[in-house]
């Protein structure tokens, strides 16, 4: 009879804690939402990040100066701190939008922002042709319209900072920010704020605008810039567009809907899909170092590209590549971009897409 007992008793222990988990589920039902085609959410609004990008073309293109005549290199240190209204023509808007770029950055590249400035301006005062240990302008060897401002051992600082800001700014924010702080707990989800949907919503809407693309990306490829346009030129051999658009909308109908579980699995793909963009672009540049390997004015441009990719990879806080190992690479990089062998190219390569599992693609990226 004791036995009996206990046997029931255990049974209806299960049949209670059965009914308890089916309760639960009844007043936590599995959130049942749609997710869109396009970021057309109501509310989104991600005009700062969209200005900000503007800002740093603003800088791209007074950089090209330095082609033809001593650059202003204290412009761009008031454009970068928004700072003496130093934004003219279309875009003097910016001179009173109350945002700047430099706040907004890691604080390396902040230092790294002023020195790469400085050595651009050093080689625009030269007034000479760039060689190998000459700084100057230089023209490509395969097409003379096409100049490039290098000093003497190579180097396009103007390509190195365009590169850097991406990691520095762009990345900086998306990953720094509003996939992790700007999504925690202690984030409003409930107050909607006219135009701009709650503040977790409105984080999530600036980094979707700091990638640079059309809300009905990739279907509409026009105007993409910075991360927009490099997640284009890698898809044939890292998928980043559909991979980041799909995490970008179903992470904000997450939000919306009070879905943490997904929207933390989202941003968890777009940390780590960034990071791989960053390496997947380097690589690209590789390819196009290698189309350019006996134009040495060229060539070097580039190279400095993928060495900007490449040391932007420090200001990005969630990164799994340690600093020892980005220096490592750095380091295969020869000190005089004009001494650049195709056997130093390779190493450059192979160890970047050893680090990032790209070994099958490293060169169609």
């Amino acid at each position: 009879m004791k036995k009996t007992f206990t046997v029931l008793s255990m049974l209806s222990a299960v049949l209670i804690l059965a009914s308890s988990c089916k309760d639960d589920k009844k007043s936590n039902p599995a959130p049942n939402y749609t997710v869109p085609t396009t970021y057309n959410f109501t509310n989104a609004d991600f005009s700062d990040a969209t200005t900000r990008l503007g800002m740093v073309t603003e800088m791209s293109n007074l950089m090209k100066t330095a082609l033809t005549g001593p650059l202003d290199g204290q412009t761009l240190k008031n454009m970068f701190s928004n700072t003496s209204s130093p934004f003219t023509g279309a875009a003097a808007a910016y001179n009173t939008s109350g945002l700047q770029l430099k706040d907004q950055t890691a604080t390396l590249f902040q230092t790294d922002a002023s020195n790469f400035i400085d050595s651009l301006v050093k080689v625009s005062k030269t007034g000479t042709p760039a060689s190998r240990g000459v700084a100057g302008v230089g023209a490509s060897s395969a097409s003379p319209a096409s100049k490039y401002a290098l000093t003497a051992t190579g180097v396009n600082y103007a390509q190195v900072f365009n590169k850097a800001i991406m990691g520095g700014l762009i990345t900086y924010q998306i990953v720094n920010n509003y996939m992790t702080a700007g999504i925690s707990s202690s984030v409003d989800n409930t107050n909607v704020v006219a135009g701009k949907g709650t503040a977790m919503e409105h984080n999530w809407d600036l980094a979707f605008g700091y990638w640079g693309v059309p809300v009905d990306f990739p279907t509409n490829k026009t105007g993409a810039k910075l991360w927009g346009s490099y997640s284009t030129q890698v898809d044939s051999g890292f998928k980043a567009n559909k991979t980041l658009i799909d995490a970008f909308l179903k992470g904000r109908a997450a939000i919306s809907n009070k879905d943490n579980a997904t929207r933390d699995a989202q941003a968890t793909i777009i940390l780590q899909t960034f990071e791989k963009l960053t390496a997947a672009a380097a690589l690209q540049e590789v390819k196009e170092v290698k189309e350019s390997i006996s134009d040495n004015i060229a060539r070097n441009s580039r190279l400095s590209e993928c060495y900007g990719f490449v040391y932007s990879l420090k200001y990005n806080p969630k990164r799994k590549i340690s600093d020892a190992e980005i220096d490592k690479i750095l380091g295969l990089f020869p000190k005089n971009f004009y001494d650049l062998t195709l056997d130093q190219l390779n190493a450059i390569r192979d160890e970047i897409a050893g680090q990032y599992g790209f070994e099958s693609v490293k060169d169609i990226l």
